[in-house]
């Protein structure tokens, strides 16, 4: 099976300036996986501030990956 870091957006909550954070896995998950991350994730809001390593989401779908901040937002 091919393995890839999963790479998406998660929306923020209450910003006015900053609509959405991007995040990342915290390893290579089966691609396979994506579409299901992908509805996880968009029920999901944050609020600021954030930080780069944040983690967004703890053991997604229970496959023991962490979803995590790649950006630095502060709050507004």
């Amino acid at each position: 099976m091919l393995k890839e870091v999963f790479t998406s957006l998660v929306r923020i909550k209450g910003d006015s300036k900053h609509r959405v954070v991007s995040i990342k896995s915290s390893e290579a998950v089966d691609r396979e996986l994506f579409v299901q991350f992908s509805k996880v994730l968009g029920r999901i809001y944050v609020g600021t501030p954030i930080y780069i390593g944040d983690v967004i989401c703890r053991n997604i779908l229970n496959t023991g990956v962490d979803i995590i901040s790649t950006k630095n937002i502060e709050k507004q």
